[in-house]
C-alpha cells in the first residue's frame, strides 16, 4: 500500500506537524482518538508511534478527499473538551480534539499566514476522514484557532458549528482559579492582544493580569461573534453554565444542530453518565459542577480585585466599540438564562 492509499483509507494516520518537506504522522486507533484530549506532540511515546511522509504525497492524498466536517469553536477553559467527549459518544460523530496542525496557521496581528487557505483546505480534507460510512468528523479547535472560524466555515459550506463560551465574570474566575490556566493565559496574551488590536483597528492596552484575562475573553469571543454573524443558522451559541444546569436539553439541542438523531432516553443517560463527573482533559480525576463552583468561589475570594479590574476594563473597551457592546450584551443574556 502506498502512502497516498494509507492516508485516504481511514484516519489511522494522524498528521501532527510539518518539518521541512515532510509531515510527521501518529498511528492511531479509533479508541486512541476517543481517549486523547489533545491531538498534538503529547501523543508520541516512542519512535514506533510515528511515521514520516513526504509533504508532496500528503498533498496528493488530500486532493482525493472531500471536506465534510463540523466544528466546535470556543474561548478556552469553558468545558469544550467535556462537550466534545459527550458529543463524540454519538455513533454519527467522529470527534477530533484540538488537532495541532491547525494552530500554526494562526499568526499574530490577525494577518493570514502564507498559504493559509491552501493549508486549511488540505488539513480539513485529512481531518474529514472517518472510520465508517455515516460518520462525520467533528473538529474541536484549540481556543486561539477561533481566529480561523470564519475561514474554516467558508471552506466547508454545509458545516455546522457550535460556539461555546461563558460570561466574562465566570471566565475570569475560572482562569484565576488555577495556576496552569493562569500561566497559559499569560503565554497567549501577546498573540491575543495583537489579534484584538487588528480586529478593532486601534491600539489596546491590557496591563494587569485581570485585564489580560478579560482581553483574552474578548479576543476569542469576538471571533465567534464574527463567525456567527456570517454563518447565521449554521452556528449555535452555547453557554457552558447552561449546559451544566440542564445537560439533557442542551445536549439534545447540540445533537440536533449537528444533524445527529437521538432518542430522549439516550440523551438523558448521557447527561447523567460518568463523563459529567470526570475532568474531561484527565478523566482519571474526579471533577463536577460542584467542584467547579468551589474553585470559582475560591478565586473570587483570593482574586476579587483582579476580577473587578477585568470587568472594568471590558466596560471601558465597550465605549465606542459596537462589537464589544454586542459581545457583552450576548454574555449578559446568557448569564440570565444560565442563572449565573
Amino acid at each position: 500500500m502506498t502512502d497516498i492509499d494509507a492516508l485516504t483509507g481511514s484516519p489511522a494516520l494522524l498528521p501532527v506537524e510539518r518539518v521541512g518537506d515532510a509531515v510527521r504522522f501518529k498511528r492511531m486507533t479509533e479508541n486512541a482518538y476517543r481517549e486523547a484530549s489533545f491531538l498534538d506532540q503529547r501523543l508520541f511515546q516512542d519512535a514506533a508511534d510515528e511515521t514520516w511522509i513526504p509533504a508532496s504525497d500528503v498533498e496528493a492524498a488530500a486532493l482525493r478527499l472531500p471536506k465534510v466536517a463540523h466544528f466546535i469553536f470556543h474561548t478556552g477553559h469553558v468545558g469544550s473538551t467535556l462537550l466534545a467527549r459527550l458529543l463524540g459518544e454519538h455513533e454519527a460523530l467522529f470527534c477530533l480534539r484540538e488537532p495541532a496542525m491547525l494552530r500554526p496557521i494562526v499568526k499574530a496581528a490577525g494577518q493570514p499566514a502564507p498559504g493559509q487557505t491552501a493549508e486549511a483546505d488540505r488539513l480539513l480534507r485529512l481531518f474529514s476522514r472517518t472510520w465508517r460510512p455515516g460518520q462525520r468528523a467533528l473538529i474541536k479547535a484549540t481556543s486561539f484557532v477561533s481566529e480561523l472560524a470564519l475561514e474554516l466555515l467558508g471552506q466547508v459550506p454545509d458545516a455546522r458549528a457550535i460556539a461555546l463560551g461563558v460570561t466574562p465574570p465566570v471566565y475570569l474566575r475560572v482562569i484565576l482559579g488555577g495556576p496552569q490556566s493562569r500561566g497559559e493565559c499569560e503565554a497567549l496574551s501577546p498573540l491575543r492582544l495583537a489579534r484584538l488590536q487588528a480586529r478593532l483597528g486601534r491600539p489596546v492596552a491590557a496591563e494587569s493580569e485581570g485585564e489580560r484575562i478579560a482581553m483574552s475573553w474578548l479576543c476569542e469571543t469576538l471571533c465567534l461573534h464574527e463567525a456567527a454573524a456570517h454563518g447565521g443558522g449554521r452556528v449555535k451559541w452555547m453557554d457552558f453554565d447552561r449546559l451544566l444546569a440542564d445537560p439533557a436539553a442542551e445536549l439534545a439541542g447540540a445533537f440536533a444542530h449537528l444533524g445527529a438523531q437521538t432518542q430522549p432516553a439516550w440523551v438523558e443517560a448521557l447527561a447523567g453518565s460518568e463523563l459529567m463527573r470526570r475532568y474531561a482533559k484527565g478523566p482519571e480525576h474526579a471533577y463536577d459542577a460542584d467542584l467547579r463552583r468551589q474553585v470559582m468561589a475560591q478565586a473570587e475570594r483570593m482574586h476579587g480585585h483582579a476580577i473587578r479590574a477585568g470587568m472594568d476594563w471590558l466596560q471601558r473597551m465597550a465605549e465606542g466599540h459596537p462589537p464589544v457592546v454586542g459581545a457583552l450584551r450576548r454574555a449578559a443574556a446568557a448569564a440570565r438564562r444560565a442563572g449565573v
